[in-house]
């Protein structure tokens, strides 16, 4: 009787199997980045739509922009638009702005009493903000909390139209050195943007710039290349 024995593969087989793997691998894992980088974009744009909306609602309701600026009590010059930098702190802008939209801390505990006249005296909530939204979500988020987008970036940059023109024009302020092509009116193809008189009609703009993206360890600030950010840009 004969006996049949099961051959194995050759070591050339073996590598000729591992060659082809690497090439589907090399193919496919810039398309599957693609999808993914796309999916944190319209994440993030959703979720800048969310806070725009509940802007201009906190508009409607007070008759007024949140004071997020700096300071015990901030003001903003209504004869100009106004552009808050959320990350500036401590505390940040951005958990002021938190406070103002949500009605609560970011934790979800209540304003003082200093927090509610300044930011929503009836402590409304306008949106939510999710733990998604911090760099990171920690015991302490309430005082060193971060906003950022998807991609991690914390440079945040929110435009207010506080002289109520209708549009968000030319601001002469440090924090829009750098904007998004489509904010420019040096590159987007209208020439009107942020930084021209006929400027952009719009109540709020909410933006990051994969030029200028940064995000937080935890210890120190760490620039992000444009591969690992993107512009995301909200307009209502």
């Amino acid at each position: 009787m004969k006996l049949f024995t099961r051959r194995g593969f050759t070591l050339i087989e073996l590598l000729a199997v591992i060659a082809i793997i690497g090439i589907l691998a090399a193919i496919l894992f810039p398309a599957v980045s693609a999808v993914r980088k796309r999916a944190k974009i319209a994440t993030s744009q959703t979720t800048f739509q969310q806070w725009c909306t509940a802007v201009n609602r906190y508009k409607n309701t007070y008759g007024f922009y949140p004071n997020i600026g700096g300071g015990a009590n901030p003001r903003y010059d209504t004869s100009a638009d106004s552009v808050y930098q959320l990350e500036q702190g401590p505390p940040s802008v951005g958990l002021k702005m938190v406070q103002a939209l949500q009605g609560k801390q970011a934790s979800g505990a209540s304003l003082s009493q200093q927090q509610r006249t300044v930011l929503n005296r009836n402590a409304e909530a306008f949106c939510a903000f999710a733990k998604e939204d911090f760099i990171s979500y920690s015991a302490d988020v309430d005082t060193t909390g971060l906003l950022c987008d998807k991609f991690g970036n914390i440079n945040i940059r929110v435009v207010f139209d506080t002289d109520n023109t209708g549009s968000i024009k030319r601001i002469t302020s440090g924090l829009l050195a750098k904007l998004p092509d489509d904010l420019s009116s040096a590159k987007s193809e209208n020439q009107s943007g942020i930084d021209t008189n006929v400027g952009i009609p719009a109540r709020v703009i909410i933006f990051t710039n994969k030029n200028d993206a940064a995000t937080f360890d935890g210890t120190s600030v760490i620039s992000l290349s444009e591969s690992d950010a993107a512009d995301i840009i909200a307009i209502q």
